[in-house]
């Protein structure tokens, strides 16, 4: 007879617990399922008065079946933390995603982008796959600094 009601109150127990919301399965996140080579920019004097970062190639690796939703190149200016996207990729029917394979080798547009000279900043890829449920920092660069602009000043000759 006690072994009936200890039987009870615990499949009373039980069901108190499951039926109020204290017993949560765990949460399980994704994993990503994009990844990047190492990122690698710098910056340097294009004039006497212009600066330019240069972004090196690279590569991203996206996971079998899911295809490249988009990737941004950032710049963030240490100074003033703001943030500039300085290239923004969506494929298209113009710029399809790679037909074989899982690795998109981008051509950029343009690999030199306009920066302020004296100034310094991080480059981060950003990134997003069919898979992932959002946008994912695929790297990000060390600090660098653009150098100090030089000016001349031309002074007008007077000839006799």
């Amino acid at each position: 007879m006690l072994k009936k009601i200890g039987l009870i109150l615990a499949v009373l127990c039980l069901g108190l617990i499951l039926a109020g919301g204290l017993w949560q399965p765990a949460m399980v996140s994704a994993a990503p399922s994009i990844f990047a080579s190492p990122i690698q920019a710098g910056c340097y004097l294009a004039k006497l008065n212009q600066c330019k970062i240069h972004v090196d190639p690279f590569s991203i690796d996206i996971a079998s079946g899911q295809k490249l939703v988009q990737f941004e190149l950032i710049t963030t200016r240490t100074s003033t933390g703001r943030l500039t996207t300085i290239y923004d990729f969506r494929p298209d029917q113009n710029n399809p995603p790679p037909f074989l394979g899982s690795t998109y080798s981008p051509s950029l547009v343009a690999k030199d982008y306009g920066a302020t000279c004296g100034q310094t900043y991080t480059l981060s890829l950003v990134g997003k796959d069919s898979g992932d449920t959002g946008e994912l920092t695929l790297g990000t660069t060390l600090p660098f600094s653009c150098p100090e602009a030089t000016y001349t000043v031309l002074l007008p000759v007077a000839k006799r």
